[in-house]
């Protein structure tokens, strides 16, 4: 598996994590993470659920629309991040747009924690800083085209600054060996 679906899967299942005791449980959630003691209210038991629902939605919308879960009965094509691939054309657009919004979460989680001092934002700050890390890596280094090459099949991106590859293709060593 390749960082782009471990991205879509961990994303999902990052996502599903928190729907779960938002739809099963919001009242302890919401309990957990007030300031004050109150009694929850129907309106917060709804915004609750709601945001569950939401979360899942997100999840179901980067495994379908990325291309991690076919659409079509043929498993044997994998998914190219390609903007002209049919299979998935939305891959990078969810993957840029789940990266954001794994980040804003990041900071919006830490900037909660530093107010209030309560250990569940930690967590939440720490999972979404987490995926929007591995978003940012499969935007970086999965969307580009490999460049190989055809005499030797090496990667043309690599340098060779500041280390040397010795046990790279030497002309002068395929000379004397032909």
């Amino acid at each position: 598996m390749d960082g782009f679906y471990a991205y879509t899967y961990g994303s999902a299942a990052w996502l599903g994590l928190q729907a779960l005791p938002l739809i099963v449980m919001p009242k302890m959630i919401i309990t957990m993470l007030a300031t004050d003691m109150h009694m929850t209210t129907d309106i917060e038991v709804y915004l609750s659920r709601s945001l569950g629902f939401a979360l899942v939605l997100v999840a179901l919308i980067v495994m379908f629309f990325t291309g991690s879960v076919p659409l079509s009965s043929s498993m044997g094509q994998p998914v190219s991040l390609e903007d002209s691939d049919p299979k998935a054309p939305y891959a990078v657009p969810i993957v840029t747009v789940t990266t954001l919004f794994h980040a804003l979460s990041m900071i919006y989680c830490y900037m909660r924690w530093v107010n209030y001092r309560q250990m569940g934002y930690v967590l939440g700050a720490v999972g979404y800083g987490a995926m929007a890390c591995v978003g940012l890596w499969c935007l970086i280094f999965g969307t580009s085209a490999k460049r190989l090459s055809k005499r030797t099949g090496a990667d043309k991106r690599t340098a060779g600054f500041p280390f040397r590859n010795t046990m790279a293709y030497d002309k002068r060593k395929d000379r004397k060996m032909g």
